[in-house]
């Protein structure tokens, strides 16, 4: 290979490889979406709670490791169903001191309840892309209904695989008195309601 050929060959490389990592077109039609399973995608999915601190200021979590799956009817979204389970021990806050109490038999008690789980009962269409997911929210050993506002971002097919990926955003707002969680010594210092953050995405089951 001649001299001139290496930098040629360069040159093409980099123009070449922004295309490999192009945004793939997105549809937000959820009707044009195949219906049937999918799973959660755990790399692109988060889990935020927010609760107020001393009433002044809100202070933010999440948790890292969320599974679970989808069965889809996209033309008929209201008759879908979704669960979702959540690894309690990927709890992560700006304070390690903090993480390590809310682990701990005070508040989530994670050796006892290792994981909380999200099984929906009914699927309440909105919008052509709104609607609000009721279900049973299990958390520290307790069961309690809970809605969860759900907006459809679109879908998009992951150009390797040809699977489709869906994402979704939602937010509920619950009572952590309702769950048994009023133990810890900083009790009287935050607000008994929490506000739940969901962004998630889901991959098509091709097999």
């Amino acid at each position: 290979m001649n001299r001139l050929a290496i930098p040629a060959l360069a040159i093409s490389a980099l123009l070449v490889a922004p295309a490999a990592y192009a945004q793939p077109a997105v549809n937000t039609d959820i009707a044009a979406a195949p219906s049937g399973k999918y799973t959660v995608n755990t790399d692109h999915t988060q889990v935020v709670f927010s609760i107020f601190h001393m009433g002044i200021s809100p202070y933010m979590g999440s948790f890292g490791k969320a599974t679970g799956s989808l069965n889809l009817d996209s033309k008929a979204p209201e008759k879908s169903s979704v669960t979702v389970d959540v690894d309690m021990s990927s709890t992560s806050t700006a304070s390690e001191e903090l993480r390590n109490q809310l682990l701990s038999a005070s508040v989530f008690d994670t050796t006892k309840f290792p994981r909380a789980t999200f099984k929906s009962t009914s699927i309440a269409k909105i919008s052509a892309n709104t609607g609000d997911i009721t279900g049973h929210l299990t958390l520290h050993g307790v069961t309690k209904p809970v809605t969860l506002h759900a907006r459809f971002h679109g879908m998009a097919q992951n150009m390797s695989t040809g699977a489709a990926r869906l994402g979704f955003s939602a937010t509920a707002e619950l009572k952590r008195s309702d769950f048994g969680l009023t133990f810890m010594r900083w009790a009287p210092m935050v607000d008994d309601s929490v506000t739940l953050m969901i962004e998630a995405e889901f991959v098509q089951d091709k097999k």
